[in-house]
């Protein structure tokens, strides 16, 4: 009984060794954050996106750049497998198709950006915490990166829950795992990333070239 009685006190012991050191690197990966981006006005990447597709059980692979302006400035620019964009200057985001001459777009509300990914980020650490609960785990590589979890606090219909691989050396992002409630899965590597490059306002905002077909797509809530 007494050998129970002490295997029990070292299982407590260890959990709650174990829970602190993990609270106390959770922490520090916290402020690593806060100090690498809250200071961060805008962004620039080459990405390497590849998705999986529960429904049709198919992998895309899709290439381009990423730019970021906080606080809501968001421009996706594909270019593999083909020329695309999706672009927003916070208030509209247009879907530019060049191969069709075509272009979707809606207006944006204020719920419509609470539920996305990249609007959340672009309002910085602070947000990103208020929104998810985060949890430090393993991944293939822990002596050069941390794998930080965030599942969202509110019950959310689309997210199920992201993976951000950051690396020790350099306090980034590198990689994003997103989640899907529908089991899609899409995994984004951030290459030659640069903090706060000049891009103006006006690089968010589209006009429609000649003949270029637009359809307006219910607001987004």
């Amino acid at each position: 009984m007494k050998k129970f009685f002490y295997v029990l006190i070292l299982i407590f012991v260890s959990n709650f060794v174990f829970a602190a050191n993990n609270a106390l690197a959770l922490k520090n990966v916290l402020n690593l954050l806060h100090k690498n981006y809250d200071n961060v006005t805008t962004f620039k990447s080459d990405f390497k996106q590849i998705s999986f597709f529960k429904a049709v059980n198919q992998v895309q692979e899709y290439r381009g750049t990423l730019y970021l302006k906080k606080p809501d400035k968001m421009r996706w620019d594909y270019f593999q497998p083909e020329q695309q964009s999706i672009i927003s200057n916070g208030k509209t985001i247009w879907y530019y198709y060049p191969s069709e001459n075509q272009v979707s777009y809606a207006q944006l509300s204020g719920k419509s950006k609470e539920k996305n990914l990249i609007f959340i980020l672009l309002e910085g650490a602070s947000k990103v915490e208020k929104t998810f609960d985060m949890e430090l785990i393993s991944g293939k590589d822990n002596k050069n990166f941390y794998y930080l979890q965030l599942v969202p606090k509110e019950p959310n219909t689309e997210l199920l829950k992201i993976i951000l691989t950051i690396s020790f050396k350099e306090g980034r992002i590198k990689v994003s795992h997103v989640y899907y409630v529908n089991g899609d899965i899409a995994k984004v590597v951030f290459e030659k990333d640069k903090l706060n490059p000049k891009l103006e306002n006006s690089f968010f905002n589209f006009t429609p070239p000649p003949g270029c077909e637009a359809f307006k797509i219910p607001t987004h809530r």
